[in-house]
């Protein structure tokens, strides 16, 4: 297998190989169907609830064994199923570190016999109870007032001195709340395709920042894999951060054709900006 590459091929056969050849990653970070009835090109999304568990169990536990000892698996799903998925980490071994929230208040309803949906909640679990990566400085998010950074928060230390807590300059620490537009109106025009369930570059960068490892310089130096590459949000994503002078590897696979192209086509335009 080469890195930084889209595979055009059936994941369910392409992470057995994988995991057969001894390759490893330290992060994980796929969108899968959420059997919703989306249409993808293929049934991948039309399953009885019973093949759809029993098939995101597989996928999860050759996941697992794809990870490297400090890895970590970063998995979107839906309200409707998040929770048997959640389950099914815990029995397969994982360590489970956050339930988060993907927000936006962009969303269109179809419905008015239901509160409008505004968010889709993402598993993090690693591999190891002891070694994960979050780079949580990062990923600061600017306080709500700029009066913020002027103001230092004082308190009693143990030993009953008057200490002072001084605001972080590059923000506060980011919560499990991970707010970001969909790719909706012609603000995102440019960047959206015909993938009906493509997540924003913004946010997708946000998580290889969060949770990719980095060398002795700083820079993300990791090796990433998604399964349900779609549009290629992903390996764009890294190809963006890699020409700022990192050295992510990454792997991205993809069922149908017509993604893969659209995949590749983004590539190109990163690679070859002119």
């Amino acid at each position: 297998m080469q890195w930084n590459k889209v595979y055009h091929g059936d994941c369910d056969k392409i992470l057995p190989q994988l995991e057969n050849e001894g390759i490893v990653f330290d992060l994980i970070l796929t969108d899968p169907p959420y059997n919703l009835n989306k249409d993808f090109g293929n049934a991948t999304d039309q399953l009885s609830l019973e093949e759809f568990l029993s098939t995101t169990r597989v996928r999860l536990s050759i996941c697992r064994n794809l990870l490297s000892n400090n890895g970590s698996i970063i998995w979107f799903g839906i309200h409707h199923y998040i929770g048997y998925i959640q389950v099914m980490m815990y029995e397969l071994g994982l360590y489970y570190r956050r339930m988060n929230i993907w927000h936006y208040e962009n969303g269109f309803s179809r419905s008015k016999k239901s509160p409008a949906t505004q968010y889709e909640p993402f598993l993090w679990f690693s591999k190891s109870n002891a070694h994960w990566v979050y780079n949580a400085d990062d990923v600061r998010v600017p306080y709500k007032s700029s009066s913020r950074l002027k103001t230092p928060v004082y308190y009693s230390g143990k030993d009953g001195a008057r200490k002072a807590w001084q605001p972080n300059p590059n923000g506060s620490l980011r919560g499990d709340i991970w707010s970001f537009p969909t790719l909706a109106g012609k603000r995102f025009a440019k960047e959206k395709t015909d993938h009906p369930t493509q997540k924003p570059e913004a946010l997708i960068t946000e998580l290889i920042k969060a949770y990719c490892p980095k060398n002795a310089e700083g820079k993300y130096e990791g090796t990433i894999l998604d399964p349900f590459h779609g549009s290629g949000t992903l390996g764009v994503c890294c190809e963006k951060l890699n020409r700022q002078g990192h050295n992510i590897k990454w792997i991205g696979i993809e069922l149908e054709e017509k993604w893969c192209n659209i995949a590749n086509q983004r590539l190109s335009s990163v690679l070859n900006p002119d």
